[in-house]
Parts: C-alpha cells; structure tokens; sequence
C-alpha cells in the first residue's frame, strides 16, 4: 500500500512500531553464556529505535540472549568514532539472518579500527 503523504509503501500486516532503516553497518556479536564467548562479526541489514537485524552464520535460537556492537556511522564532535553496545534477545532466527530486541543500549566510544 502506498503512503501519499511520505511518498513510502508500508504493509498494513507489519506489527512492528518502529520505522526501520536500512543501515549496513559492522556488528560484533556474541551469545551471552555461550562458551567459549567467541564474537562473530558481521553486517546489519537494518536497525530501528528497539531492535536490529543482522546476517549470521552461528546458529541462535529465538529467546538466547545477545550482546552486540555496532560501528555507529558518526563522529562525536566529527572527530571521535562511536559503537552502539547493546544487549538484548534474538527474536527471531530465519536463515542466516537475526532480528534482536534492544532491552539495553548505550553509545561507547571506540578506537578506530575497533567495531
């Protein structure tokens, strides 16, 4: 269905709140409790305000937790890189990809060639 005051489609099915934008960006993420916490790194496919979906190659069952940082594409003060560290389950699991709900989130700062 098309929305003609955004000029955007939008599926009436959707139950998700949150606008998603699609954003590809490095992610490092583990299982939290998983042994050994080996990080995997990644790409996202896309974030919103509560949650990201990213492609995997570890197996993650809905419900695991997670913990995830991303390489925010802006600078503080134009000059220090950012990661995104979030916590948070698996939501959803489908193929290689994974969907995670924000339950803890906060801006880090990050040496530059780290994610």
């Amino acid at each position: 269905m098309q929305d003609s005051s955004q000029g955007q489609d939008f599926d009436l099915n959707d139950r998700r709140h949150s606008r998603r934008f699609p954003l590809h960006l490095s992610v490092r993420y583990r299982v939290i409790g998983a042994e050994p916490p080996a990080w995997t790194v990644t790409e996202s496919l896309n974030i919103s305000s509560t949650g990201i979906l990213f492609t995997t190659e570890v197996a993650v069952l809905p419900g695991q937790g997670l913990e995830a940082c991303v390489s925010w594409p802006v600078a503080l003060d134009k000059r220090v890189p950012l990661k995104l560290a979030l916590k948070g389950p698996a939501v959803r699991c489908e193929g290689n990809r994974i969907a995670m709900r924000f339950e803890r989130y906060e801006f880090r700062t990050r040496s530059a060639d780290a994610a």
